[in-house]
């Protein structure tokens, strides 16, 4: 829920950056969106597993919510770096 409610504020912020910048709007949240989303997968299948193995001899940390939510922080930090290279302003 929290991920998905985070996929759409990305795909607005993109669209509003786009409509200030005057690049096509549309396209541009689909960046955001897919800049969010595909490292949210990558980081969900590839290492997600290995820090639940690694939490369950564990069990009760503050590590067990890093684990779980963490592919949202690594979702986050691609989209902004993507946006800051999608809307950079050409240098003169």
């Amino acid at each position: 829920m929290i991920g998905t409610i985070t996929a759409l504020l990305i795909s607005y912020w993109f669209y509003k950056s786009a409509e200030a910048t005057g690049k096509n709007p549309l396209s541009s949240a689909i960046v955001g969106f897919l800049s969010y989303l595909i490292p949210c997968v990558v980081w969900t299948f590839a290492v997600t597993p290995g820090l639940r193995d690694a939490v369950e001899h564990n069990p009760g940390t503050l590590s067990g919510l890093f684990v779980n939510y963490a592919y949202i922080l690594v979702g986050v930090a691609c989209a902004v770096g993507v946006k800051y290279m999608h809307f950079k302003q050409a240098e003169s």
